[in-house]
């Protein structure tokens, strides 16, 4: 199907972009000239929708929520709109009063044929699917989280939003990985219309070869990808770079803040423990912290690493693996991770990881200390590394998800299928030992 007569809304909860887009004056570069000024998530958005504009008729962006009413068709040929109700208009509207009518009336001027919905707002996103099954226009809605309300009246807008989501005017339901899939399943979503997706696809970016330890054998680097604080396991990593370095290596730690599922920076409580505990640990000239790079410059950057540091396990086990791994993989540098069962379904110790004892950072130490030492195994767990990543990515992605729903065949339609929440690609997939030799024996 053509899209040249499409015109695409893409909704989302909050975001100005107006201020980052006049600053752009190389869209070839836009990438790199939005980081440091919106979130990954808001910079993706954007250069999707910009690669759109020039296949559809005409692409909007659409925030729900905005301190005034704005629409504007940016040089990028994609048009920005606020809807000029903020969030306390919401919560103090006179009763009868529904602030959420102004914002269909706006995305009904837009007059859309294609919806993408990226806010799971029991308020509002119910709403707008009203107005869009009213008005048979086709819709996509993808949500980055999903949680379940404890209020009566909230759980019973969830309900209703849940019915409206399960209609055939919404096409397919996507969430941000299969843990947060399997909550709108439970929620009531019908499995076979969920598709579990990512922001974006290591794949793209996976024809490194595999690496060879460095010839610096007394120089480490380590990078972590995570968030930033105390309970990510941060204090054991530094502990254990103490500890190299009591040993004689001389060691640079990359702490890249993993911002694809938060749409903030880091957080002050993260700067000032990360500030006072590096002090307080004269490791200053060891710690380099890293926040808002978009996915290709953390992949660069845990490339340039000799070993990635899973420290602490993710809270609850999933099939998709935590962006630290997969980043890892995609980057072929061998893993040094706790031996925590929320891992299991990812990593084999001696396979394509060197597993440590959560919480002893003595022992992750000695298991740097061992791949370093070892050229072979090093090799080793490099070589595996893609292998696991193959069988353990989520296959769909924001952006690929959207442009298969937009060109509605049936052999694109039969492709989404496959990627459903009830296709059984979603088993913990059961790493062997075969074929690999064990080359670090406890």
């Amino acid at each position: 199907m053509g899209l040249k007569n499409t015109r695409l809304l893409i909704v989302v909860e909050s975001a100005d972009y107006r201020d980052a887009l006049s600053s752009v004056f190389m869209p070839e570069r836009l990438n790199n000239q939005l980081s440091g000024q919106l979130s990954p998530v808001d910079i993706h958005i954007l250069t999707a929708a910009v690669k759109w504009s020039a296949e559809v008729q005409e692409v909007g962006i659409f925030s729900c929520y905005s301190n005034e009413q704005y629409s504007e068709l940016t040089y990028l040929n994609v048009r920005i709109m606020g809807s000029g109700v903020s969030r306390a208009d919401m919560d103090d509207a006179p009763r009868g009063v529904n602030p959420t009518r102004e914002m269909v009336r706006l995305i009904a001027d837009f007059c859309p044929d294609r919806l993408v919905l990226c806010t799971c707002s029991p308020t509002i996103s119910p709403v707008i699917l009203k107005w869009t099954t009213h008005n048979r226009i086709a819709s996509l809605a993808l949500f980055s989280d999903w949680q379940e309300p404890r209020d009566f009246w909230q759980r019973w807008r969830h309900r209703s939003f849940v019915r409206r989501l399960n209609r055939k005017s919404v096409t397919w339901v996507g969430a941000n990985g299969v843990e947060t899939s399997k909550a709108l399943a439970d929620s009531g979503i019908h499995p076979s219309k969920l598709i579990p997706w990512e922001w974006s696809q290591p794949q793209l970016l996976m024809q490194y070869p595999p690496k060879q330890m460095r010839d610096h054998y007394a120089s480490i680097e380590l990078v972590f990808v995570g968030q930033l604080d105390e309970q990510a396991g941060m204090e054991d990593l530094f502990q254990a770079t103490l500890q190299l370095r009591r040993s004689g290596y001389t060691v640079g730690l990359h702490l890249i803040r993993n911002t694809l599922n938060y749409t903030s920076p880091v957080e002050s409580y993260e700067t000032a423990w990360l500030e006072t505990r590096v002090q307080q640990l004269e490791l200053a000239d060891s710690v380099t912290v890293w926040a808002g790079l978009a996915p290709e410059q953390m992949l660069e950057q845990v490339r340039s690493a000799d070993l990635a540091i899973i420290p602490q396990p993710p809270p609850q086990p999933d099939i998709a693996p935590p962006l630290g791994v997969s980043l890892a993989m995609a980057a072929r540098t061998p893993i040094v991770a706790c031996d925590h069962k929320n891992l299991d379904a990812h990593l084999l110790h001696s396979v394509n990881s060197i597993s440590f004892p959560v919480g002893n950072p003595r022992s992750m130490a000695h298991r740097i200390d061992r791949i370093m030492g070892q050229s072979a195994l090093y090799a080793q767990l490099s070589e595996a590394s893609v292998q696991s990543l193959r069988k353990l990515k989520v296959p769909a992605c924001w952006e690929e998800l959207i442009e298969r729903w937009m060109r509605d065949s049936a052999e694109e339609t039969q492709h989404l299928q496959n990627f459903a929440l009830s296709s059984g690609r979603y088993q913990p997939v059961k790493l062997e030992r075969q074929g690999l030799k064990l080359l670090a024996q406890d």
